[in-house]
């Protein structure tokens, strides 16, 4: 999966928008012959037969014609596509009281086709069919009260109204209740009740359902977590076509998640979903290409299926931009169009972009150094709990850099990057409490804080703990630990862990204690 400096993954697609769906067919009873020859070739796909049948029939005021005749201009089926003449046939049948006709004129209106778009007589045109118990009005009218469209935002009615078509089996009801508890929007947040609602849609072969509850499995949100039986869900949904739940799939083949990965597979999926436009897609394909997974690698190509998502406003594609430009990936190396889609990535609040504007601003690559505007970038992505701009954030306290320095602030920084693992926060911080600077002095926390950061096998905090084992500050005295920390650290190339292991060898005893400055890193880290 496409990780953003290896941390933020490319997130699944969950459909989060309550669905408004056409009625397509209805059970009709009109007592024609001809008007049940047309119905039977409608249903057998049989649409120039149906035309046929219907046509004569509309055109004699038949209102169950005349919606037919309506949904095959719509749909073009049969006939070339028309929305105009769609809307005819439509009108004429909604205005004799049809319910199926008045929701599909409704959703034309909503929609925009064939006439302009306007929500307002979409709204009449539902509540009409709805006072018949047109499931399918129930459920649009369902949605425009949940979204605050035409009517003021009113969960309970929406609730109510969808509940109603749901109990009537609508398949987008049921799916879009099932969103609801979920989110906890205007209900209680019931994980179960999503997965009861969903699976009742899912069921039905309701795909925007299917993507929803493979999710749910994907993540165990009120079902066991079971990413084989996501998988399933996913490409029963993927077949029908439906472009997120075939980024999903491809997710799972590429990670080889709930089934064994591959990238071949995974590719496949993805150019179905890219070609709808699916930006998670699009970078995902951006990332096989860039890596050369399942294909042979191709860095145009990569540039190309990033572009196109960042296009749409994907951060992690304006970001992997960013990268691309900054480490000259596939493209000339240009810090100034590094900066730019850091900068488009991050004013969209995406972390890991602000982190590293963040650092072009401290080193002034492709900008003017500016440590005031590193701070500015690095505090949000602190706060969304990025480790390295915890780290750096309380590196500029602790140097005063951009800021007045205050180092009770830098510990606190430290210390939230240091929870997470970070190992250069892990270092600093038992450089912190060692020599009492914005914490309390405390021999036994800076021996905690260097020992994780050692055994990260970071040679600075090595090199300092070994120093701690030679005084016996915070750890008993014992200098075989020492001389092993020392040589542990040497091998890395620290010089000053060699001499005091020189010396250790010709004394057996450290004459002096020294502390090793730890400098900022600011090497933006890899794809």
């Amino acid at each position: 999966m496409l990780r953003s400096n290896d941390k933020k993954k490319l997130t699944f697609i969950f459909n989060t928008d309550i669905c408004i769906i056409l009625t397509l067919l209805c059970s009709l009873a009109t007592g024609s012959g001809d008007f049940d020859k047309g119905l039977a070739a409608y249903d057998k796909k049989d649409y120039t037969t149906a035309f046929s049948e219907f046509r004569p029939l509309a055109e004699n005021g038949d209102s169950g014609a005349q919606f037919y005749m309506g949904l095959m201009y719509e749909q073009g089926q049969g006939i070339e596509q028309n929305y105009n003449k769609a809307a005819y046939w439509y009108k004429l049948s909604a205005d004799k009281g049809f319910a199926p006709a008045q929701n599909n004129l409704g959703m034309m209106y909503y929609k925009g086709k064939g006439f302009a778009e306007d929500n307002k007589e979409a709204a009449r045109l539902f509540q009409l069919a709805a006072e018949q118990e047109n499931n399918s009005a129930l459920n649009n009218l369902g949605i425009m009260y949940a979204r605050g469209e035409v009517f003021e935002q009113d969960f309970k009615k929406a609730k109510k109204l969808l509940h109603r078509a749901a109990q009537e089996g609508n398949a987008c009801a049921q799916a879009a209740l099932g969103s609801m508890y979920r989110d906890g929007t205007g209900v209680s947040h019931d994980d179960r009740q999503s997965v009861k609602w969903l699976r009742i849609s899912a069921e039905q072969g309701y795909a925007p359902a299917q993507n929803n509850l493979g999710l749910m499995y994907e993540r165990g949100q009120g079902v066991l977590r079971l990413p084989a039986k996501a998988a399933e869900w996913y490409r029963l949904a993927a077949e029908q076509g439906y472009a997120p739940a075939q980024n999903n799939l491809g997710l799972m083949y590429m990670e080889g998640k709930g089934i064994p990965q591959d990238y071949i597979e995974a590719k496949k999926w993805f150019e179905l979903a890219a070609e709808q436009g699916t930006a998670s897609a699009q970078c995902c394909l951006g990332l096989l290409y860039l890596k050369g997974l399942g294909v042979s690698r191709d860095y145009n190509k990569a540039i190309d299926w990033f572009r196109l998502a960042a296009d749409q406003n994907s951060p992690v594609a304006q970001h992997t931009l960013g990268v691309m430009y900054y480490e000259g990936h596939g493209v000339t190396k240009n810090y100034k169009q590094a900066v730019e889609w850091y900068t488009i990535a991050a004013r969209q609040g995406y972390a890991e972009s602000q982190n590293n504007l963040a650092l072009m601003y401290y080193q002034g690559d492709g900008v003017a150094q500016d440590y005031r505007q590193a701070i500015q970038w690095l505090r949000p992505a602190a706060e969304k709990n990025l480790a390295q701009s915890q780290y750096t954030l309380g590196w500029m306290y602790y140097k005063g850099l951009g800021v007045s320095q205050d180092y009770k602030k830098a510990a606190e920084w430290f210390e939230r990057a240091a929870k997470q693992g970070f190992t250069l926060a892990q270092s600093r911080l038992g450089l912190m409490y060692l020599n009492g600077l914005g914490v309390s002095q405390n021999d036994k926390q800076a021996a905690k804080w260097l020992r994780l950061a050692a055994d990260n096998g970071y040679a600075v905090a090595q090199t300092n703990l070994a120093l701690m084992y030679t005084k016996g500050r915070g750890v008993p005295k014992d200098y075989k630990q020492a001389a092993g920390l020392f040589s542990i650290a040497a091998r890395q190339g620290c010089t000053i862990a060699q001499n005091k292991l020189d010396m250790m060898y010709r004394m057996n005893l450290v004459e002096q204690e020294t502390e090793i400055e730890q400098p900022i890193i600011v090497k933006l880290p890899p794809l």
